[in-house]
């Protein structure tokens, strides 16, 4: 059985202030893993775990001879972490087999870093880097997968009517949330910016995966995407690794559950409020499946008492208002992680046609009203608290 006790993630210490900091989701996990982490001195401690202090976290494997569940005093449970993309990255792990479960992390890690090395826009040899500095000028060649990201990029923007835009970053630094210099740009400003962005303007060449922007300054960012992206590749690393049972986080933002616990329908998550990080909007169960989170507490500025958050309308040019939070289940973590951000640009209405014919999508999202604050559901949430 599951206890009810709640282990609640610490919070991850990033550049940003402790404003932006506030966590919408805590991993439920019981208390035996609880106990058990408090107490190891590092997260690939050899530490036995004694039987009588441990209820079932994870079906055990199967015998392979008789079918039969092996013993439970026989499971381990590794814990690997590692800084990427921003953020700390985790992974849980259970199994028999401690050495290779961490064999298994550790390369879903390392993938997790590869990517970052590919796709961040602030390290100088990246691709994404090479790719903004010269598909202007020329195609560029990109590694088949990361060609395959920049189409499925355009395809969710296509289908969420240019919400999500992995070419606003000429509007993000526009504003000064790129570098934190925090300003207010005027109409004239906006228009012009406007001109080099739309992620519908990338040429693609499916032959030989070639980029070109027909527009220059144009340039592509994908913060609102390679979290997500980079965990369902790490997921799919671990399951190279037969590794049945796993939760794998990127700053606590995106979350993908691999497997569930015994006579659970999934891994149990909460969805809490966006400002105070405490009350609990929903609470979710996971089961080969992503939840995702954006909102405005983690980058804004203030002028003359009005809130501008990070999150722009590429369609616009200006920050979206009245949404706090969108959170998002989707069947991989680069849809959720996308989707997110989509939704939250769309609003209530746009967010529930998108879900209607959708099916696998489902949303909460958070908005602000005149009298205190409302949370819309959309998709099927039949079950969930």
């Amino acid at each position: 059985m599951i206890c009810n006790i709640l282990l609640m993630l610490q919070k991850i210490n990033l550049v940003f202030p402790k404003e932006y900091k506030k966590i919408m989701l805590s991993m439920i996990f019981t208390r035996a893993l609880m106990r058990w982490l408090k107490n190891t001195d590092d997260s690939t401690a050899h530490a036995p775990i004694p039987l009588q202090e441990m209820e079932i976290l994870m079906a055990p494997p199967e015998n392979i001879e008789s079918g039969e569940p092996r013993n439970i005093s026989d499971l381990v449970y590794p814990r690997l972490s590692r800084k990427a993309m921003g953020s700390l990255f985790e992974i849980y792990l259970a199994g028999e087999d401690r050495e290779s479960l961490q064999s298994a992390g550790e390369d879903a890690l390392d993938q997790i870093e590869r990517l970052d090395n590919q796709l961040s826009h602030y390290n100088p040899e990246s691709d994404i880097t090479r790719m903004n500095h010269h598909a202007a000028e020329s195609w560029v060649r990109l590694e088949p997968r990361i060609y395959q990201l920049l189409k499925r990029c355009v395809k969710i923007s296509e289908q969420t009517e240019g919400a999500f835009d992995i070419s606003a970053s000429p509007l993000i630094k526009l504003w000064g949330f790129h570098e934190g210099s925090f300003r207010i740009p005027d109409l004239n400003e906006i228009d012009d910016t406007k001109e080099r962005v739309g992620s519908e303007k990338i040429l693609f060449d499916d032959d030989d995966n070639l980029i070109h922007f027909p527009v220059p300054g144009m340039q592509v960012m994908l913060g609102a995407i390679g979290k997500g992206y980079a965990i369902d590749e790490a997921i799919e690393t671990l399951g190279y690794f037969h590794v049945k049972y796993a939760v794998l986080h990127g700053g606590q933002s995106t979350i993908y559950a691999l497997g569930a616990p015994p006579e659970e329908e999934g891994w149990p998550f909460s969805i809490t409020d966006p400002r105070d990080g405490m009350t609990t909007l929903a609470q979710v169960k996971l089961k080969n499946c992503a939840l995702s989170t954006s909102g405005d507490y983690e980058q804004f500025f203030e002028r003359n008492g009005k809130r501008y958050g990070h999150i722009l309308d590429p369609r616009t040019g200006y920050p979206v208002q009245s949404v706090r939070q969108v959170s998002v289940i989707a069947p991989d973590a680069t849809e959720s992680d996308a989707l997110s951000t989509a939704f939250f640009v769309l609003g209530p209405e746009k967010t529930g046609e998108y879900c209607a014919i959708h099916p696998e999508i489902r949303a909460l999202m958070v908005v602000d009203a005149t009298d205190g604050i409302r949370t819309h559901r959309f998709g099927d949430w039949a079950g969930v608290q």
